[in-house]
């Protein structure tokens, strides 16, 4: 998406589409932060605020692993936008 910098605004709907079209039912910060014009504590820390909205949910499945996945409530998020 272009140069990372403070001008480029992502609303958590655009992220939440991120998701869901990802060939993979999971995604890591990681995966998000190639495809995001933020940094990778930017994009923990939207995620974090996703995972309290409800919208998405989250497992460790490693030592230092995290995936991502819609919730219901997510998915329904973005059929309102």
């Amino acid at each position: 998406m272009g140069d990372r910098g403070p001008d480029q605004r992502v609303s958590d709907t655009d992220i939440l589409k991120e998701i869901a079209l990802s060939p993979d039912p999971i995604v890591t910060a990681s995966e998000l932060t190639e495809k995001l014009p933020y940094s990778r504590q930017r994009v923990n820390q939207i995620l974090d605020g996703l995972v309290e909205n409800g919208w998405i949910d989250e497992r460790e499945v490693g030592a230092r692993a995290v995936v991502y996945w819609l919730t219901e409530e997510g998915q329904n998020e973005i059929a309102r936008s």
